[in-house]
């Protein structure tokens, strides 16, 4: 987790629109990795929230700042610099996504901390919660067994996916 010790308004709510741009370009790369519809339908509605995300931030953005967000164009300040990119190979992706979820939410929730004013508090704290709900539900669909002995005699998505 990168260290942030304070933070403006403003900065933390252009570090959340390009993380969630970046997020949302993760999902769909994702997604076009499978062929499994279950898998893809999980990855784009990934994608599709961390959309809604960065749209709310950008709303959010304006309340705070009273501008508009035509262009956002970041230096490296504003940049959540642990997300990682996704690989070509599937079970790389499942695990850097989950990974990259867990961040996110790391994130959100101690830059939430951060701020005095409650609407900003409130606002990062629900971003953080949706984050860790994905982290769940990908940890829920891409379990991976701990051995061969306990693997269940159902596979779940996860083993249909990679094996």
């Amino acid at each position: 987790m990168q260290k942030i010790f304070t933070i403006d308004p403003i900065d933390a709510l252009k570090m959340s629109i390009q993380s969630e741009k970046e997020m949302r370009e993760y999902h769909k790369k994702a997604a076009s990795l499978v062929e499994d519809d279950d898998v893809k339908t999980i990855f784009l509605s990934l994608a599709d929230h961390a959309e809604e995300h960065r749209h709310s931030s950008v709303d959010m953005y304006s309340k705070i700042s009273g501008k508009k967000i035509l262009f956002l164009n970041l230096d490296k300040r504003h940049k959540l610099t642990t997300l990682r990119r996704c690989s070509d190979e599937l079970k790389d992706a499942i695990q850097v996504a989950k990974r990259n979820e867990k961040e996110l939410s790391t994130f959100y929730a101690t830059i939430s901390r951060r701020f005095m004013q409650q609407d900003l508090r409130a606002y990062f704290r629900k971003l953080a919660a949706d984050n860790l709900q994905h982290l769940t539900l990908l940890q829920a669909s891409f379990e991976e067994p701990f051995n061969e002995e306990d693997e269940v005699a159902e596979p779940n998505v996860f083993d249909r996916v990679v094996h």
